[in-house]
């Protein structure tokens, strides 16, 4: 699959280009990136002589290495998304796959050889799932280049695969965090211990930053590094004189870029009064460091500081208060021992955030749908309600009292007790 067309926006579509001659073939613009990215698969594939007898082995190859020439200086896809598909032909396809399945015929059987063939391997079943969902994606675009792939496994569920499913829970579903192990005395003292020290620790006056930043905000990340001071008042991020923060790019590979996870991640999210208090603190602070630095954490050659840095600020930051055990090497590479907060370093924050509008909506009529949408980052309130709408915080004891009151007068529970009076 050798390539020779692109995808690339022109007047906020998408256009399909022949590489070589810079000209526009597609018969029209497309408004979805995906549909343009169809229609030149199918073109790619026009090009070519359809082989049906092609093994499922070698068309995923094809595939995987077309994937990987996808990837240009200026275009918006993220190179590592790219790899995972010749990752995942290398450590699995090409190792567990029969030779003899042939992409037309591949069905349920060789679905399940396969599958089995991974669990003898010992591949974790999360691993597994993945590889399915690789699958499936390969297939939808073998269809698109005319291929003729058998669609039967487009809607297979691996869950019904009962060989290979294991009884425990926690080798199926996703990590899910418990926001309770960072309640809000432990914020407080964490807070107060940073904020003590940073007057003479500058490690200590970062720490400060990057906790209250994610704890007043709850952004991600990779838009945390992002955040700059800018003198041109429509490209900063910290508008004091309106009380907004704009999250308006990502820091990705130590570069800054106009880009972020999706649409509804590039958002201004009111300061409130202690987030106002915070950031008159701390541009103070970097105002009195005396470096032209426009980012708000400021890092070193004039950039902010990177994720590395912050990863392993936080986990230190935890270990002090005994939330995390951890081994720190003489690089500084942090590595975890043991932590509820495992695999939620940063992500604990907006998993805070997250679930405390949506369980105050009821009480606020400012924080409708759309607006907790907004302020969360997400395009759709569907998906902040799919995340982050399951978790229950256990909450005060006052508060746990009054639901099971609730819960009580509800199921009429006062029942057991006048059955047992006599």
């Amino acid at each position: 699959m050798s390539k020779k067309y692109r995808v690339t926006p022109k007047n906020g579509k998408w256009i399909i280009q022949d590489i070589e001659t810079r000209k526009t073939v597609s018969a029209k613009p497309f408004i979805k990136k995906s549909d343009a990215e169809d229609a030149m698969f199918a073109m790619s594939g026009s090009d070519q002589k359809v082989e049906t007898s092609i093994s499922f082995k070698e068309a995923f190859k094809q595939f995987a290495a077309w994937k990987l020439s996808l990837k240009t200086e200026n275009n918006r896809v993220d190179e590592h998304s790219l790899k995972r598909y010749d990752t995942e032909y290398r450590q699995r396809i090409s190792k567990y796959m029969p030779d003899n399945v042939l992409l037309s015929n591949f069905n349920i059987l060789d679905m399940e050889t396969y599958l089995d063939n991974l669990k003898a391997a010992d591949v974790p079943f999360k691993t597994m799932r993945k590889s399915v969902k690789d699958i499936k994606h390969f297939i939808r675009r073998a269809k698109a280049i005319g291929l003729k792939p058998c669609e039967d496994m487009l809607t297979y569920n691996i869950l019904e695969n009962l060989s290979v499913v294991p009884q425990d829970d926690d080798l199926i579903y996703k990590k899910e965090v418990d926001i309770d192990v960072l309640p809000d005395e432990t914020i407080k003292a964490i807070i107060n211990d940073l904020y003590t020290r940073m007057k003479t620790d500058r490690h200590a006056a970062n720490a400060f930053a990057i906790f209250c930043l994610f704890f007043l905000f709850g952004v991600r990340a990779s838009e945390l590094s992002a955040i700059h001071r800018d003198f041109r008042e429509d490209k900063s991020c910290v508008d004091m004189d309106n009380a907004l923060l704009h999250i308006r790019g990502t820091i990705r590979h130590n570069t800054y870029q106009n880009k972020t996870k999706n649409r509804g991640s590039k958002r201004a999210i009111p300061i409130d009064a202690e987030g106002l208090k915070f950031l008159d603190m701390w541009t103070y602070y970097i105002d009195g460091l005396g470096k032209d630095n426009k980012y708000l954490l400021p890092g070193k050659n004039g950039g902010p500081l990177c994720y590395k840095y912050i990863h392993a600020t936080m986990w230190k930051t935890y270990a002090a208060h005994d939330l995390a055990e951890i081994e720190v090497s003489k690089d500084g590479h942090v590595v975890v021992v043991s932590s509820p907060l495992k695999g939620f370093v940063t992500k604990i924050f907006r998993h805070r955030l997250a679930t405390n509008l949506l369980d105050n909506m009821h009480q606020h009529k400012e924080l409708g749908r759309n607006r907790v949408k907004h302020l969360i980052g997400h395009t759709q309130f569907s998906t902040s309600a799919e995340i982050y709408g399951n978790k229950i915080k256990r909450g005060t004891p006052e508060e746990r009292d009054a639901v099971a009151k609730a819960k009580a007068e509800a199921i009429g529970s006062n029942i057991f007790s006048k059955s047992i009076e006599n």
